[in-house]
């Protein structure tokens, strides 16, 4: 009965521990991964896979190997159904703690291939590790404030994703271009453009990133050089 009440206990702290445990970076790829995954486990279910590797008969293109027009339209069915399960809630990439706030990065999809960021402030006393942030919590918590976001619906910065802060201010870098720059003294975004590809009117994504370094990246790296008062 003692080992079995001991055993109980260890059970139970590791579980505590575990909850408690400071969640740690996650990157695009880290999501990607797993949806990859769940797309080839309802192709599956739908029998337009045998398995991972194999496609059946009557969704296999002879010549090329790959799905042919009616099992392409069924990937199509099943990634949308893996989607919008698997983004109906903002999914946590990063986190920093600045005074008595927590400032969180999290990644969805808008649309269906949209890629979207969100930074959200918390009370650092509500910030509970949660890697997942329901959509009807952030807008009906009044604790919870969106201070800014952007997005991607052309060509993608998805490379080196980070919020780092510098001179008391929040820094968002996608692509090793830096995309927002949130002052935390005062709590008043400064630079941000919800959609770069929309604001360059540009042709590819070079022309994008031209746009992006001109007007938010040099723009925000001189604001940084800059001494506060």
């Amino acid at each position: 009965m003692r080992k079995i009440l001991i055993g109980l206990l260890l059970i139970l702290t590791i579980s505590c521990q575990s909850q408690n445990q400071e969640l740690e970076y996650r990157s695009v790829e880290f999501y990607f991964d797993q949806i990859a995954e769940l797309e080839v486990n309802e192709l599956i279910e739908q029998k337009v896979l045998i398995d991972s590797l194999t496609i059946a008969d009557k969704y296999l293109d002879k010549e090329t190997e790959g799905l042919n027009k009616e099992g392409a339209m069924k990937y199509m069915e099943a990634r949308m159904i893996v989607y919008q399960s698997f983004f109906k809630d903002y999914l946590y990439q990063q986190h920093l703690e600045y005074g008595d706030n927590v400032y969180v990065l999290y990644f969805t999809i808008a649309g269906f291939d949209d890629v979207e960021w969100d930074i959200v402030k918390w009370n650092k006393s509500d910030w509970k590790n949660d890697d997942k942030l329901n959509r009807d919590k952030l807008k009906s918590d009044s604790s919870l404030t969106k201070i800014f976001w952007n997005y991607d619906e052309g060509p993608k910065n998805m490379e080196n994703i980070r919020l780092f802060i510098e001179n008391d201010y929040l820094v968002f870098e996608r692509g090793n271009l830096y995309h927002s720059l949130y002052d935390l003294k005062s709590d008043s975004l400064l630079f941000n453009e919800e959609s770069p590809w929309h604001a360059s009117n540009g042709e590819d994504k070079n022309q994008m990133n031209e746009w992006i370094k001109t007007n938010l990246h040099d723009k925000i790296e001189e604001e940084l050089k800059e001494k506060r008062k």
